[in-house]
């Protein structure tokens, strides 16, 4: 006589409901990383232009040179502060896409992590020539 079983067969590893359930931290991470730069960088645009209307200061119509951003910042410059907020804003891409690639490859999936290294180079050299031009 065959047995009777009450339990569902587990799912394959590899199959998409449990994929997807692998991948849920990865998700989080990601939201949380561009939900926290996207905060960071819209407050250190509001401070810097709350700083120029307070002054009376003018804005540039470009950022600092990336040398001078700092020093711009620690004198208590609008244009500076708002620089910073750019610099912020361009980050915040930067480390999403790390925190992507470490997760795909916790969760072991190494050719969507290895694809995530790949955005991340070439993020990285598109920032690296916009700021030192």
């Amino acid at each position: 006589m065959a047995e009777v079983s009450n339990s569902s067969p587990s799912p394959a590893p590899d199959a998409p409901g449990n994929r997807a359930l692998n991948l849920a931290p990865v998700y989080r991470s990601a939201i949380l990383v561009l939900t926290r730069g996207f905060r960071l960088g819209a407050a250190l645009l509001a401070l810097g232009l709350a700083v120029a209307a307070i002054k009376g200061e003018s804005l540039k119509h470009s950022a600092e040179d990336f040398p001078d951003v700092l020093p711009a910042v620690f004198d208590g410059k609008a244009s500076g502060i708002v620089s910073l907020a750019i610099l912020c804003l361009m980050a915040t891409p930067v480390a999403t896409v790390l925190v992507v690639a470490v997760g795909f490859f916790r969760a072991g999936d190494r050719r969507f992590g290895a694809f995530s290294l790949v955005v991340l180079c070439v993020l990285t050299i598109s920032i690296s020539l916009s700021l030192f031009r």
